[in-house]
């Protein structure tokens, strides 16, 4: 757990604790202390007594970090961090190793422990997510940038904000304009989780590469919760529902390149065209899956053996066989480069692009939508208008793309996974042609 200046109070207790917290320190409230002692509040509730990591670093690395937050600056929170220190409401902990720390590319761990704080008053207070950055965009990447996914947001080194400003215009205009207009949407309908006792209402659109047409998918503080717990999460004290796209990469290739699947009729599970294949081996479905994310991860169809770090593909010969059958049924696989038709550069630029529109046009409906990588949460009762909205701006999109690139147009409909719980799903089926 680190921290980070993206809270404000959600409740009465909250807003008590705040106020009282800048008495203490001697600071005039205002927007900008609000965020930075509501932030530490919420993760000290978060944390409940362990210890967190408070990146303090170098004056060249991580205090830039915190000029990327809306309504702080960096200095604002050093000096927060600097009072709380003083007035013991922090002290350092030696409990934790930096691995954590080290993995993110900060170095230099900053283990701390709340003290002194209201126990009651803190078990009370409500907070919620409503303040991260609107876009994000790394510097470009060499190969050996091997951070994962989850730690992008801010392990990679990024533009400031006057540097993506002026580096890119009317495109910056247009990819913060929708994060800004879900985020003051959001705000009326935050999305609470149960289990944390906190709400989120914001998100980042993260850009990769250093260009502001790669990458762009969104996060937020409901994108790291597992598959199963996400169900412990409400909106409007609505209960809801996960909608997934079914193998939605591999449906965008094959869409933005003008190459049918080798998939005729009605399907469920785009990978069963491979899976039917491999009846004597196991976990068969979620190995195919991992063979093709690794091949369009890489940009390279013809990969010779899985990453090292593959949790489930540890033979290469299985590996192969497994490539090979992929290639036969997709061939738009074969279409894959290093340099833009991948997963991290122009797949997930369209696929954002797409969940973009699909969030806008269910906020038109009324509907209130967070995305997930490649689905969707809403409140029980949303899901027919979701799955007509998917499925219409899916079709609309790659129709548009093939049109204005002299493609053919493919008939393809995408199939969808409707969860309601862990164990109650049902599936909307897709068509090939």
């Amino acid at each position: 757990m680190y921290y980070k200046p993206s809270y404000v109070p959600q409740n009465g207790a909250a807003n008590i604790l705040v106020r009282h917290l800048a008495e203490q320190l001697g600071l005039k409230l205002n927007k900008k202390y609000e965020i930075v002692l509501a932030s530490f509040l919420a993760v000290a509730k978060k944390v409940n007594g362990q210890a967190f990591d408070w990146w303090t670093g170098n004056q060249n690395k991580n205090p830039k970090l915190w000029g990327l937050f809306p309504h702080v600056t960096n200095t604002s929170v050093r000096k927060v961090f600097k009072l709380l220190e003083e007035n013991e409401y922090i002290v350092s902990s030696t409990e934790f190793t930096n691995n954590f720390a080290v993995s993110m590319d900060f170095k230099k761990p900053n283990w701390v422990k709340a003290k002194r704080l209201p126990k009651h008053f803190l078990e009370a207070a409500k907070f919620v997510e409503n303040n991260l950055p609107l876009i994000l965009v790394n510097k470009p990447e060499f190969e050996g940038d091997t951070k994962s996914w989850d730690n992008q947001c801010f392990s990679m080194p990024k533009f400031d904000n006057n540097q993506v400003q002026q580096k890119f215009g009317r495109d910056y205009t247009f990819a913060y304009r929708p994060v800004l207009e879900m985020n003051a949407y959001w705000e009326q309908h935050p999305l609470y989780n149960l289990v944390q006792d906190e709400f989120y209402s914001s998100s980042i659109r993260l850009f990769r590469n250093g260009s502001i047409k790669s990458g762009s998918r969104w996060y937020g503080g409901w994108t790291v919760i597992s598959p199963d717990q996400r169900f412990r999460l409400s909106i409007d004290g609505q209960p809801i529902v996960n909608i997934h796209i079914n193998a939605m990469i591999l449906a965008l290739l094959s869409s933005l390149t003008g190459k049918p699947m080798n998939i005729i009729g009605t399907f469920e599970d785009i990978y069963s065209a491979v899976v039917f294949q491999l009846a004597g081996v196991s976990n068969a479905r979620e190995k195919v899956k991992k063979v093709i994310m690794e091949l369009i991860g890489a940009g390279n169809p013809y990969k010779k053996a899985p990453s090292q770090d593959n949790d489930i593909l540890n033979c290469t010969e299985e590996f192969i066989q497994i490539r090979d059958l992929c290639l036969q049924a997709y061939p738009a696989l074969k279409c894959l480069d290093e340099k833009s038709l991948n997963l991290s550069n122009d797949l997930f630029f369209h696929e954002a692009n797409i969940i973009t529109q699909i969030m806008l046009t269910l906020k038109q409906l009324n509907v209130v939508s967070y995305p997930i990588s490649d689905g969707f949460i809403v409140k029980l009762g949303d899901e027919v208008k979701t799955v007509d909205t998917i499925k219409s701006v899916f079709k609309s999109y790659v129709a548009s793309f093939q049109k204005c690139n002299n493609l053919p147009e493919l008939d393809l409909d995408i199939a969808l996974v409707v969860k309601f719980n862990p164990t109650n799903e049902f599936i909307i089926q897709g068509y090939s042609s």
